[in-house]
């Protein structure tokens, strides 16, 4: 698969202002660092940006060509920031990578094969939407499924029940729950308070009486 491209500009004015300014302009302050480099402040072409996300997702690899500078740089998305309410990019955080070098990534996780659980009344309670991978950048899954066809209610699955592939390691918790399957409330009876069927049956005697 062939690495994403990505153009950008240095980015040397610092502050609130020029961020702002630069974002009136269709672009969108980012920084790039890792690799024992100094951190570069950038400017990257919003519609670029927004290209890049719908058609390749936020796990690519991407050939980023800073204006001005012979360097070749190998990056990925290692944080998107948005502007509340409106979900618009407000910044992008990269991190240079080597292709023989692991890297620790974030993807989905995808619940399959729930017809089963839904047919019982069961609720599906996903708590975690992503988990955590470590792999070589060329490796990197585009999710994770987690598959409930043999779900019973009252189970919970955790980061260990995960089927994985030689390519890639999980970092997260084996213990770390991540989906919950909650019987249906209709089939969880009500415990009587302790004392309250005594009680009742003391007044049925003195009824008797």
């Amino acid at each position: 698969m062939a690495n994403a491209k990505l153009t950008a500009q240095a980015r040397d004015a610092k502050g609130k202002g020029a961020a702002r300014e630069a974002r009136r302009a269709g672009l969108v302050p980012a920084v790039i660092y890792g690799e024992n480099k100094d951190p570069l402040k950038l400017k990257l072409n919003r519609r670029e940006i927004d290209k890049l996300l719908a058609y390749e997702g936020s796990n690519v690899i991407i050939d980023l060509d800073i204006e001005g500078s012979s360097e070749k740089n190998l990056a990925m998305i290692k944080e998107i920031q948005y502007k509340p309410i409106a979900h618009v990019i407000n910044h992008v955080d990269l991190i240079r990578i080597s292709m023989d070098k692991k890297v620790h990534i974030s993807v989905p996780l995808v619940i399959i094969n729930d017809e089963g659980v839904k047919k019982k009344g069961g609720i599906i309670q996903q708590l975690v939407t992503e988990v955590t991978v470590e792999c070589f950048p060329d490796k990197i899954p585009e999710s994770i499924e987690l598959d409930l066809a043999d779900a019973e209610l009252g189970y919970n699955y955790n980061v260990g029940d995960l089927k994985i592939s030689e390519d890639f390691s999980l970092t997260d918790e084996e213990e770390e729950v991540l989906v919950s399957i909650v019987a249906p409330k209709d089939e969880v009876a009500a415990a009587p308070a302790e004392g309250e069927e005594g009680a009742e049956g003391e007044e049925d005697k003195k009824d008797e009486e």
